[in-house]
């Protein structure tokens, strides 16, 4: 049986299971000494990034906002940092108040403009594209490569995890019935927006042959994943 409801998981709910979830992982990591204290706080964040991420697309949630509004406020200041701009403070001032009202008003209002709730933002292939993109940032920024992917791996982790939170939750075990918005989460394209899946793929495919990691690192990278023990 299909039937309407609400069946989503929500704001706080996806948010505490992102921090249990990614913090689990860490915790050897850490042991291991492949992350230190600010590379585990960096890996965290990013979980916990990638497991609100896909409700971005979401108009009407008031923590959504809220998530915009201090992201319209740490970008542009990320931004300044990158850029060593040597200005005085009250100049620096004025373009960081500049940048973050453009990025409030400009490109997160165009944002939710070209965006659908459950579109082609809510998807695995979307998940991939900007986990890619995360190490290319990182490795941009001189990180080790490992820790570079490995802090890719945690966005993505982080997004799956917010993706198969929101399917569970179009299920009904104990009634047998299966909510509408069943399978509109954990897709691989949005059949509504085919030129923008086209589009998405395209630029996973850029961002991936131009990922230049070392062959060791892939190894390195397995061998971690075998070294962790679920029981």
């Amino acid at each position: 049986m299909i039937k309407k409801g609400n069946c989503v998981a929500s704001f706080e709910q996806h948010l505490n299971v992102s921090v249990i979830t990614t913090g689990l992982f860490i915790v050897p990591l850490s042991l291991s000494n492949t992350f230190d204290t600010q590379a585990s706080l960096i890996a965290l964040s990013l979980g916990l990034l990638g497991g609100i991420f896909p409700d971005l697309d979401s108009d009407n949630s008031k923590p959504i906002r809220i998530l915009f509004k201090i992201l319209s406020i740490f970008f542009p200041l990320l931004f300044l940092i990158f850029l060593q701009l040597k200005m005085p403070l009250l100049y620096i001032l004025v373009v960081w108040l500049g940048a973050t009202l453009l990025f409030h008003f400009g490109v997160f209002k165009f944002f939710t403009l070209i965006t659908t709730h459950r579109g082609i933002f809510h998807s695995i292939p979307m998940a991939l594209f900007i986990a890619l993109g995360v190490i290319h940032t990182f490795l941009y920024l001189h990180y080790p490569q490992l820790q570079a992917l490995l802090f890719g791996v945690f966005f993505f982790f982080g997004f799956i995890i917010h993706l198969l939170l929101d399917e569970l939750f179009s299920i009904n075990a104990l009634g047998f019935e299966i909510k509408k918005s069943f399978g509109s989460a954990l897709k691989l394209y949005d059949k509504e927006n085919l030129i923008g899946t086209t589009l998405l793929y395209g630029g996973i495919g850029f961002l991936a042959y131009n990922l230049h990691l070392k062959q060791e690192i892939y190894h390195n990278f397995f061998a971690l994943i075998q070294q962790l023990h679920f029981y």
